[in-house]
């Protein structure tokens, strides 16, 4: 995980209000068109939505790079715990595959 040093929030102006009202309104959209399955909206609001939040970033001095880096890392530990979960060697015991160590999640850490 990526730690930045703690910093002081920026003031509040008119402009960060604003994009924190298309963050919402973008991720609002992308649940609605998930739920309603309207694919070609939902690819749509996922775009403006990764948009808003590049933006966000960029005014709070995140590097994109970062957090793509922390969402591969994320889903590579769960890959990881998945092929753990699997071993392609194990055994049967009185009809059903023994599991050395078992992973009972699927959800990213």
């Amino acid at each position: 995980m990526v730690y930045s040093r703690p910093h002081l929030p920026p003031p509040l102006t008119q402009e960060r209000k604003d994009l924190y009202m298309q963050v919402g309104l973008h991720a609002t959209g992308c649940t609605t068109a998930f739920i309603a399955a309207r694919r070609a909206d939902l690819v749509r609001e996922s775009a403006l939505f990764l948009k808003t939040l590049s933006h966000m970033w960029m005014q709070d001095g995140v590097e994109e790079a970062d957090v793509w880096t922390e969402l591969l890392r994320r889903v590579e530990v769960s890959e990881l715990l998945h092929k753990l979960n699997q071993p392609p060697h194990r055994k049967k015991k009185n009809g059903s595959p023994s599991r050395p160590w078992r992973v009972t999640t699927s959800k990213l850490p």
